[in-house]
C-alpha cells in the first residue's frame, strides 16, 4: 500500500470508531510524519502500520479518547430537521408545485433518515468511499426511496405552501452562517 492509500484507511477507520475530528486530524498529521520518516529510510509503509492496517487503526483509536457521549434526542430532532427541510425543497423544486403533498411515505423516509444518521456513527466516514460504494449506496437508495414513495402515496397528510418551506428552511440557513462565521473566527486567532 502507498502512505496515501495507508492515511485514507485509516481516516476512515477512525471515523468508523466516531473519533472527533480533530483528534483524527492530529492523528493523521503524526502518522504521516512516521511515513514520510520511513519513506526517506527507505523502507516501506508496512514497516510503520504492520500487515493489517485496520488492525494498527483500531489499536491506535483505543488508545485515544473517542467522542463524548452524544446528545442524541438533540442530534435526533436536528437530523430530522435536516430531512424534512431537504424533503419540502425537493418536493416543491422537483414537482414544480406551489405546494407539497407530506404523505406516509414521506414521514417514513424522514424517519429512516433520521434514525440512520443519528444511530450511525459510520455514516462521517461515507465521504471517503471509493465511487462504486457510492453508485450501490446511491442505487439502493432509490430503491428505498421509490418503495416509500409507491407504498404511501395516500392519504395526504399536510399540505405544505412554498412560502412555509422557505420559512422553514431560515433557522437551518442562520444556523450555517454562524457555524461560518465561527469556523473563520477561529480560523483566524489560530493564525495569530
Amino acid at each position: 500500500m502507498t502512505p496515501d492509500q495507508v492515511l485514507d484507511r485509516c481516516r476512515t477507520e477512525w471515523m468508523f470508531h466516531d473519533m472527533p475530528r480533530d483528534a483524527v486530524d492530529d492523528m493523521l498529521t503524526e502518522l504521516r510524519e512516521h511515513l514520510e520518516d520511513s519513506a526517506r529510510a527507505g523502507r516501506s509503509a508496512a514497516v510503520v502500520v504492520g500487515d493489517d492496517v485496520a488492525a494498527f487503526a483500531s489499536s491506535w483509536a483505543a488508545e485515544h479518547p473517542s467522542r463524548p457521549p452524544r446528545n442524541t434526542p438533540g442530534l435526533l430532532a436536528r437530523h430530522a430537521y435536516a430531512g424534512s427541510v431537504a424533503l419540502l425543497s425537493a418536493s416543491h423544486l422537483v414537482g414544480r408545485t406551489a405546494e407539497a403533498e407530506l404523505v406516509p411515505g414521506s414521514v417514513a423516509a424522514v424517519c429512516l433518515f433520521s434514525a440512520l444518521m443519528t444511530f450511525t456513527p459510520y455514516w462521517r466516514a461515507v465521504l471517503h468511499w471509493p465511487l462504486w460504494r457510492w453508485t450501490a449506496l446511491s442505487c439502493t437508495g432509490f430503491a428505498v426511496l421509490l418503495a416509500l414513495f409507491l407504498i404511501g402515496r395516500e392519504p395526504v397528510l399536510l399540505r405544505v405552501p412554498w412560502w412555509a418551506t422557505a420559512l422553514l428552511l431560515l433557522p437551518g440557513l442562520a444556523a450555517s452562517a454562524v457555524s461560518w462565521w465561527r469556523g473563520k473566527r477561529r480560523e483566524h486567532a489560530a493564525s495569530t
